[in-house]
């Protein structure tokens, strides 16, 4: 029997790469990753110090990497541009990490609902965990950068890691340094990829680096943090705001959901005023079972079929397991396994697909960061993570289930759910075959159709003992066509990647709706500042036009810090205005509005805010500019964002 997940703390030396195994497996066409040479290492007193600082995480991990050129690029933190750095490798260790501790809590509590083990899973690959296994491991110690600030910032933080006396699943004195996460994760990836993608291998490696794991006892001790609030909410498709002001000595943060006032919290600290206010929300929001804890110093995880399955099918599935596994070309050991992956919550006598759903949304997530990852070997780790977001989105998913014929074998007991999917297949059907629809069509997608090919994902994954090259085979023909990246470049991003990118910074992102006569309004607001508006009939497509806007506008200033001046302010575009103005001739759009949208400030000096706003294509866009003493100066602003903001777009 397989023993991916047993306790075991041998550590294997593992002497062959199977990469060309799976290349093959993923059919793509790549060389493997090029090894620094001896003789550079020897060149210089840079390269004999990363030589020592391989070998002490080597010995940290207890194995010996084949490709050491792999582990220096998990070391080296961006701000150190002579070498490749460890982004490509930490979002390939990302997806892996959320894999193996899915796996790992799926077979420790195969009785436990599938929020506990959404919320386990988010404690145990959260930044404020892996960042505390980097300092416990030592692992720290070892990243080479460039960044003064960096220094400072880690050396506060294990000082605060070494002054708690019990496990901090959420948060401490100090709030992480993202960095210290982000290099265990390139660590795993780098392992990852050294021992030929294989999971078992993998986990054998990295299992005691993650101890202690955080269990139910414990995370039923501690509060939840901001971060499951999240995806809590984001699953079911609600919109998380977290407001914060200071009153006096104290830092006050409330929690909004779609607008909806939920709780607040306080403390001298923002980060914790955030969680304790995160915590009184999910306590609202969330019913966590009691369960027996279980410790995790007792688990023997051997890939056994958990309790909850049995062994054959019901006589009423059998005619729809069996067109499935025709779809999918695969014959079930297990047919039981399938049988829940067709069965929706709503339908009580039989198990439902929750959990499966769960595992089948960790195991895709890594199938096609494995893709991506090996079809373009020279991307930027953002476009990845953007190809990964496109291709494992709801949108995309439930288009998977509605061109494979999935959706007509799931059992259940709500009319309504059969008019959403009436509805929606009926609109997937008019589409055109040669447009592919990456973000949102002329309807939201039901989630229900993305949950049925997650959960069918996971029932072949645990089918076939948790074997990912196996799955890969049996689900890849199922997601044809996938995204690739000349079609993401001709779409505009959606309102996911606005979310990925500014978690990214750490920043809140709040999208706020309403409606002017016909139309449906859009407006995005990050850290409480308005970023961009949009409008549409259609109250999803406003949503995704307003991202689309503002990711541009982002994207647009992410890229002029650099070019600031002494006030502060980026680069503005001298006769903005006019520049827009002979684009709406040129292109024979309608004419650009502007009017001022807010003034301040005493008679003898006034402060305007203006905007500007362009109808294109039945899509309103509209942008703010910054804060000017004269109205004209404004709309120049205003102006000046909108042109950045439609060459992003490809206007």
């Amino acid at each position: 029997m397989p023993t991916l997940f047993s306790q075991s703390k041998k550590r294997k030396m593992l002497s062959d790469v199977h990469l060309e195994k799976i290349v093959h497996t993923y059919n793509i066409d790549i060389a493997p990753y090029d090894l620094v040479s001896e003789e550079s290492q020897s060149s210089s007193q840079c390269m004999r110090n990363m030589a020592d600082s391989i070998a002490s995480v080597e010995a940290i991990l207890r194995y010996k990497f084949n490709n050491r050129s792999l582990l220096e690029a998990a070391l080296t933190h961006t701000s150190y541009t002579e070498s490749e750095s460890y982004q490509r490798l930490e979002l390939l260790g990302d997806a892996v990490v959320g894999l193996v501790i899915t796996i790992f809590f799926y077979l420790a509590y195969p009785d436990v609902d599938p929020g506990q083990i959404s919320l386990l899973r988010s404690a145990n690959i959260s930044t404020e965990k892996l960042a505390r296994v980097a300092v416990r491991n030592g692992l720290y110690k070892y990243v080479r950068h460039k960044t003064i600030l960096l220094n400072d910032k880690v050396r506060k933080f294990v000082i605060a890691v070494e002054d708690e006396d019990e496990m901090v699943v959420h948060g401490g004195q100090m709030k992480a340094p993202k960095v210290l996460a982000d290099i265990v994760e390139s660590v795993v990836g780098a392992v990852y990829v050294d021992c030929g993608f294989c999971l078992q291998s993998l986990w054998m490696i990295i299992r005691e680096l993650l101890e202690p794991m955080v269990m139910l006892d414990v995370l039923e001790k501690q509060p939840q943090p901001i971060t499951m609030l999240y995806e809590a909410c984001q699953k079911e498709g609600k919109f998380v705001d977290i407001k914060n002001w200071r009153k006096g000595e104290r830092n006050i943060a409330s929690v909004y959901v779609d607008g909806r006032f939920i709780a607040s919290g306080s403390s001298e600290n923002k980060e914790n005023a955030k969680l304790h206010a995160a915590e009184v929300a999910l306590s609202k929001l969330t019913r966590l079972k009691s369960t027996d804890a279980i410790s995790s110093s007792s688990l023997h995880m051997n890939m056994m079929y958990p309790d909850c399955y049995k062994s054959e099918c019901s006589r009423d599935m059998e005619n729809s397991i069996g067109a499935v596994e025709a779809i999918l070309r695969y014959n079930f050991k297990r047919k039981s396994l399938l049988e829940a992956a067709l069965t929706h919550s709503s339908y009580t006598e039989s198990q439902s697909y929750q959990r499966l759903e769960i595992l089948g949304d960790s195991v895709l997530r890594l199938a096609i960061t494995n893709f991506i990852y090996l079809a373009y070997p020279d991307v930027d780790p953002g476009q990845i993570s953007l190809l990964r977001a496109a291709n494992i989105s709801t949108e995309k998913l439930a288009r998977v289930a509605v061109h494979n014929g999935l959706y007509k074998y799931v059992r259940h007991k709500t009319v309504v759910l059969n008019d959403k999917v009436r509805e929606f297949v009926i609109v997937v059907e008019e589409e055109e075959e040669d447009e592919m629809v990456v973000h949102g069509g002329q309807m939201k997608a039901p989630k229900v159709l993305a949950d049925i090919v997650e959960s069918v994902a996971g029932a072949v994954f645990e089918d076939c003992d948790f074997n990912l090259q196996i799955l890969w085979v049996v689900i890849r023909e199922l997601l044809e066509p996938m995204v690739m990246l000349n079609v993401l470049e001709k779409q505009p991003q959606p309102i996911t990647m606005l979310y990925e990118a500014c978690q990214k910074e750490g920043k809140i992102v709040d999208i706020k709706n309403w409606r002017k006569g016909e139309r449906n309004i859009a407006s995005v607001y990050v850290d409480g500042k308005f970023i961009a508006s949009s409008s549409s009939e259609n109250k999803e497509n406003a949503k995704l036009h307003a991202a689309e806007v503002a990711l541009s506008k982002l994207t647009r200033l992410k890229s002029t810090d650099a070019m600031k001046d002494d006030s502060g302010e980026a680069t503005e575009i001298k006769g903005a205005k006019r520049k827009i103005h002979e684009l709406c001739n040129r292109r024979r759009w309608p004419k650009a509005t502007y009017r001022v949208e807010q003034e301040s400030g005493p008679a003898h000096n006034r402060r305007y805010i203006a905007s500007v706003q362009i109808e294109l294509s039945g899509k309103i866009f509209f942008m703010k500019g910054e804060e000017r003493s004269k109205v004209k100066d404004a709309e120049n602003s205003a102006a000046s964002s909108m042109f950045y903001s439609l060459r992003e777009l490809g206007y």
